[in-house]
């Protein structure tokens, strides 16, 4: 499998795969594009520009009093775009996604921070939370003609009823897509 990584800043990104276009002279000019098996990721309407992810997608937990009682959930949006979306050309019939522990994370939770404490999270294929994406563990999914397909990421923050010091609580995942 040929895979391509992305930085998630505040779990939101998308990036544009695209090999180089490649000239040759010997004698002739010749022009030539080399389109690779490949993935393009993208926000729901149209592909980023290649480079840096998007800071507009976000994980938002929205603001919160100092406890709660029920789980917080979120779903990962584009403000502007929608969700994430990958298309492939016809020679990828799959490809897989995984989300690491993030930079907070103690190998086996992830964990929003505002520098001193720390709240645990975490992240579901389906909105009621029953299909979790695991730290490290590949999520599978197929590749069906020319169509884009969604990659849902919702988040779960566990319920609390410990007062928690007022702060902006952040996390950086890094998402990998391999086909």
């Amino acid at each position: 499998m040929r895979g391509r990584t992305w930085t998630i800043i505040a779990l939101g990104s998308l990036c544009l795969l695209v090999d180089d276009a490649q000239a040759a002279i010997s004698g002739q000019i010749q022009a030539r594009l080399v389109i690779s098996t490949s993935c393009q990721v993208t926000n729901g309407s149209g592909s980023t520009p290649a480079g840096p992810v998007s800071d507009r997608s976000l994980l938002d937990f929205g603001q919160q009093g100092p406890t709660w009682v029920t789980p917080i959930k979120a779903r990962l949006t584009d403000s502007a775009e929608g969700q994430l979306q990958v298309a492939c050309n016809p020679s990828v019939t799959g490809f897989t996604v995984s989300i690491n522990g993030g930079l907070n994370g103690d190998g086996t939770t992830r964990r929003l921070s505002n520098g001193s404490q720390t709240i645990p999270y975490r992240l579901f294929v389906d909105a009621s939370g029953s299909d979790s994406y695991s730290i490290g563990q590949q999520r599978n999914f197929a590749v069906s003609s020319g169509s884009r397909i969604p990659i849902p990421v919702f988040g779960s923050v566990v319920a609390n009823t410990r007062a928690v010091p007022a702060g902006v609580y952040t996390d950086t995942l890094t998402i990998t897509l391999d086909w």
